[in-house]
């Protein structure tokens, strides 16, 4: 029983919950976890941005660049500005090699960081439209503008899934409740969420929710704890493929439980 009746404690949040949480920040340790629910406390969490722009529907025009860029509204959404009838625009690349020659950084964990030599550097270039704009959806991610802010890139419709089970269940999402994301909102349907648990279809998510939405420390009053109490797609009983689901590594496993001390998903009935 805690002290203080407004102030949520770790072991109160649903036993799959708290033990994803302790999984995301296992190097962090018990303690830090528990702090991260004390301390965000009446602070919920936020979502995605909305992207810039005015309102309305997206198109991808043509440039003279060979790719294609977002347009809304008259506005190319991926430049910087307009100068003399054509859209600047800005893109940052960064790379790194490891011993097998340079590749595109990604983030993550280096390999070998005495060896690896990372570079970066800022290009910038004219666009020109030279067509009418298209369905987004129609234009492949090789044939995309990536300048502009990083959110923009989830602006893009995500490609079809690779298998027809989950394009059956993305199309069933999108019929039942829309295709942008069925959390904030503001950008397009990318990742069919589930219960890692009960295999439960919970809705659409956009990339950036999707990447975040696992580490909502609320148990109410928060936009993502709300859509974990009360999924959008519940009613929709669609149930998310077991053999496609992910599985971590055991090295992964074993990692977390030296960190923690204990496996967080012991006794639970799936694994993450």
């Amino acid at each position: 029983m805690r002290q203080d009746p407004l102030m949520v404690s770790l072991d109160e949040l649903p036993p799959y919950r708290r033990a994803q949480l302790l999984w995301r920040w296992s190097h962090q340790g018990v303690a830090f976890v528990e702090g991260l629910v004390r301390d965000a406390e009446k602070r919920p969490c936020h979502l995605p941005t909305p992207p810039p722009g005015p309102p309305g529907r997206t198109l991808a025009v043509p440039g003279d660049d060979g790719r294609f860029h977002l347009e809304r509204a008259g506005r190319v959404l991926c430049a910087e500005a307009e100068a003399a009838s054509a859209w600047s625009h800005r893109q940052h690349c960064g790379w790194i090699e490891q011993g097998h020659g340079p590749q595109e950084w990604k983030g993550g964990r280096v390999d070998d960081p005495d060896t690896a030599v990372c570079g970066s550097l800022v290009v910038e270039w004219p666009v020109r439209q030279t067509g009418p704009g298209v369905d987004p959806g129609t234009i492949g991610r090789a044939d995309r503008c990536h300048g502009g802010r990083y959110t923009l890139m989830h602006l893009w419709p995500p490609p079809p899934a690779r298998t027809a089970s989950i394009r059956r269940l993305r199309g069933a999402l999108v019929d039942a409740l829309g295709a942008d994301c069925h959390l904030c909102g503001s950008y397009p349907g990318a990742m069919v969420d589930h219960d890692h648990q009960t295999g439960q279809v919970r809705g659409l998510l956009c990339a950036l929710c999707n990447r975040v939405l696992e580490e909502c420390p609320h148990l109410t009053d928060c936009p993502r704890a709300d859509y974990l109490l009360v999924p959008p797609a519940a009613g929709l009983n669609l149930t998310y493929p077991a053999s496609q689901q992910w599985r971590p590594k055991d090295s992964t496993r074993q990692r977390v439980i030296q960190q923690l001390g204990f496996d967080p998903f012991d006794g639970l009935h799936e694994a993450p």
